[in-house]
């Protein structure tokens, strides 16, 4: 039996070429729905980071699914079209998804555990997934190109197209990252040019995400590329705030969060509870605002002192409570002697203790979520006021805050008063807010125009009117005249103090300085009184050495003698820039000016803007301004309103002393520089207290001179080699002064004084405000005074034995 052949079968027919599914779903499908999901929802932008910032970013990665799309087209295609397209939109599609893939690879451990719990771990991995499609669906491609002997050029024109798109899209952000990495280089150099590059090009989001924590927003395969800048190290959060101060000039906590979201509300809410019953201020709370400002006071002509009272109403819109913080400019030498909150429309006065004492009990009622108000010293003339919780919905808080204050005195025919002013604030005002002010005194007022003349009882004058908050405590000075004749007054020396105080006026001629160092802020708040400074060194007596030191990015910083023409022609030459260190300049400048010949003045005169960010150690100048007591006198003239760390560093130091400041500098500046001409003399104003039973001098006045001599005392034993902190706390809770080693608080309830250690309120020891009534008496006595002096000489003369001729 033979085999027979086996007839052929005929060959199948060939159907058309089916595209893989994975490159559908995972390619096209998948990056579509988290394109769609994150234009539609945010979920990733307000979890993490935006990654799609701009709509350019939005085209750049629909080219993904785009590309993806066509090659599953033409794989499932018997014949294909447009190949020399096809490679360049793949390649593109590889570019984008590769960079975005590398962005998201820190997310991609929490995006497979995301995947099990949520959706938006597909979110997370969506770049991955689709550079894996794009990749095998090209080489699907290659194998049937292969097949017709045909081949597929590397897609590398499409790639760099994509590299270079993302590039050019997010170019300012990159090289921001490319500029805080190199000021974390090793070499100074590097690190200054880094500042210099973050000062021309930075990308402000993307250091303020640095500097908040959050990860940093897209910035391009720049910003990749610097993280793998070599020699450095990472950024960390505190290196981040120091360089956005430095290339800005501002504290990054005090600016809005760069992202926007649920998630990111909840973490500036985390970042408000945490600041909440600290030192620091922080950024404005939207929900937050001072509906009410009332100054009120009264000035006293003879004794050349004032006493205001602020009154401040806190209202809060928000749906939580909220704490509202504020650090305040007082006038030159006054101190707070008053602290009043009203609790359920009643008045409850401060108890004063140690500082430590009245921190901690306000810390303690903040966390009982109770009613506090704090107000503790902030460096040389400034406080902090602190009050909470201010309730939610519509919820008012109201504070008054009493101040006592030596009044400016040039002559003894006139005095000058500057108001109190915020420099800064965690709470808002309406663009129109004004602050609603009444002065009264004893002697003929004169002062802003937005201040206009009051009808007042007989013998008093009085101020009215309403300041704009950008010029309270910069316009012009309110001025009093007084009756140069009064030499001496007298008052209770108050407190547990026996006796009374004496305070002298005394005209003496001034002692100008040998050398005077002039520390000029490099900042670019500075930029726009460049010219105001040169002009103002023409008033500088020929009998001056002078010094200028510019606080710049140079290490260590230029200075040294200068004419007066020289110093103006290197601060018309100087780039005002950023926001600099201060504190070298501040010691080459004290270094030079204690190098004076022994026995000779010397003077630091440093203009400045804000400081809002101590960048470098005060310990030095500490150390030689407390070793060297009395060597160099420290003054210091605000030439732009503002936070200030470099002031609250040098609070201890009774040689610093700030100027007035009227918001012209040349003339402020003039003025003090025009004050050591030869000849010139100053008002000296002595306080000495005096044994029970001594004789009082003059005329009457209130215990407030009594409050300023308290004040310089506890200046004067905190300044010793051996400070006597005990003495000088003593003394400022007997005063009820808020010091450097002591506070002011109002607490809730009684109990919670009793827990903290700290004595109740004495309401009978609260300064006020005398009534109009009050002045008319005040004058009268004077009056009766003055009618009885002038009769027992009249009566004396007349007595006196006549000469007979001889």
């Amino acid at each position: 039996m033979s085999d027979t052949p086996a007839t052929p079968q005929p060959p199948a027919e060939a159907g058309p070429p089916r595209a893989p599914r994975f490159l559908l779903i995972w390619g096209v499908l998948l990056p579509l729905l988290a394109l769609g999901a994150e234009l539609g929802l945010h979920l990733l932008g307000d979890l993490f980071m935006d990654p799609i910032p701009t709509p350019i970013h939005a085209l750049l990665i629909a080219l993904v699914p785009l590309a993806n799309g066509l090659l599953y087209r033409a794989l499932g295609q018997e014949q294909l079209h447009h190949l020399q397209a096809l490679n360049w939109l793949n390649g593109m599609a590889l570019g984008v998804a590769s960079y975005y893939a590398l962005v998201f690879l820190p997310l991609t451990p929490f995006g497979l555990l995301a995947i099990l719990a949520f959706g938006i771990g597909f979110l997370v991995l969506s770049p991955v997934l689709s550079l894996i499609a794009a990749i095998r669906g090209r080489r699907l491609l290659k194998q049937r190109l292969a097949r017709e002997e045909r081949s597929l050029p590397l897609p590398v024109g499409g790639v760099l197209l994509a590299l270079i798109a993302l590039t050019l899209v997010d170019l300012s952000p990159g090289l921001t990252r490319v500029g805080l990495q190199m000021t974390m280089a090793q070499s100074p150099a590097t690190r200054q040019a880094g500042v210099d590059l973050l000062r021309r090009v930075g990308h402000e989001d993307t250091m303020l995400s640095q500097a908040y924590g959050y990860f940093t927003p897209f910035s391009g395969p720049l910003g990749l590329l610097a993280s793998w800048f070599p020699g450095t190290e990472q950024v960390s959060q505190n290196q981040a705030q120091d360089i956005y101060y430095r290339v800005t000039g501002k504290t990054a906590l005090e600016q809005m969060p760069p992202l926007h979201g649920p998630y990111n509300r909840y973490r500036d809410r985390s970042m408000e509870f945490q600041l909440r019953g600290g030192s620091t201020v922080g950024r404005a709370i939207p929900e937050v605002n001072l509906v009410g400002s009332r100054l009120e006071g009264s000035l006293d002509a003879q004794a050349s002192t004032a006493y205001l009272e602020w009154t401040q109403v806190y209202r809060n819109d928000g749906s939580t409570t909220h704490e509202a913080r504020s650090k305040i400019l007082l006038p030159p030498g006054a101190v707070v002697s008053r602290l009043t909150l009203w609790i359920n429309g009643e008045e409850q006065e401060a108890a004063f203790g140690t500082r430590s004492a009245t921190r901690g009990a306000y810390e303690k009622v903040v966390q009982a979520r109770r009613d506090p108000v704090l107000v503790t010293t902030a460096g040389r003339d400034r406080i902090m006021v602190q009050l909470f919780p201010i309730p939610a919905h519509g919820g008012e808080m109201k504070v008054r805050i009493g101040i006592t204050v030596p009044l400016v005195t040039d002559s003894l025919r006139q005095a000058r008063l500057q108001l109190p002013a915020f420099r800064e604030r965690n709470f808002g005002m309406a663009g129109d807010f004004r602050h609603a002010v009444w002065l009264e005194a004893n002697g003929p007022l004169t002062g802003t125009p937005l201040l206009r003349t009051e009808p007042a009882p007989s013998r008093t004058y009085a101020l009215r009117g309403e300041i704009p908050d950008a010029e309270l405590g910069r316009g012009p000075l309110v001025g009093l005249e007084r009756d140069p004749s009064m030499s001496t007054v007298w008052g209770p020396l108050g407190a547990e103090q026996k006796g009374i105080l004496l305070q002298h006026y005394q005209e003496s001629p001034v002692r100008a300085p040998r050398r005077l160092a002039l520390v000029v802020d490099g900042s670019r708040f500075l930029a726009p009184h460049a010219q105001a400074l040169s002009q103002a060194l023409a008033a500088l007596p020929a009998t001056v050495e002078l010094g200028l030191f510019i606080a710049s990015d140079d290490n260590p910083p230029p200075g040294g003698r200068r004419t007066p023409q020289e110093a103006a022609q290197a601060l018309a030459s100087q780039h005002f820039t950023g926001g600099q260190d201060n504190s070298a300049a501040l010691l080459a400048a004290w270094n030079w000016a204690a190098a004076a010949p022994e026995g000779e003045a010397a003077t630091l005169l440093w203009v400045h803007g804000p400081q809002a960010q101590l960048l470098g150690s005060m310990e030095p100048l500490l150390q030689g301004l407390q070793q060297r007591r009395n060597r160099v006198q420290l003054l210091t003239l605000e030439a732009e309103p503002g936070p200030n760390r470099v002031l609250e560093a040098l609070e201890p130091l009774a040689a610093l002393r700030v100027l007035p400041v009227t918001g012209a500098l040349r003339q402020d500046l003039e003025r003090q520089l025009a004050a050591w001409q030869p000849g010139a003399k100053e008002i000296r104003i002595l306080r000495q207290p005096q044994a029970p039973g001594a004789r009082p001098q003059g005329p009457r006045t209130s215990d407030h001179p009594a409050r300023l001599w308290a004040a310089g005392e506890i200046e004067r034993l905190l300044d010793q080699p051996k400070p006597d902190q005990k003495a000088a706390t003593a003394l400022a809770l007997s005063y009820r002064l808020v010091t450097p080693v002591s506070g002011a608080v109002v607490l809730e309830k009684a109990e919670d004084y009793d827990e903290a250690d700290l004595d109740r309120p004495d309401n009978a020891r609260v300064p006020t405000i005398p009534e109009p009534e009050e002045w008319a008496l005040m004058l009268a006595v004077l009056a009766l005074l003055l009618w009885q002096f002038r009769r027992r000489r009249q009566a004396g003369s007349r007595s006196a034995p006549t000469a007979l001729p001889a």
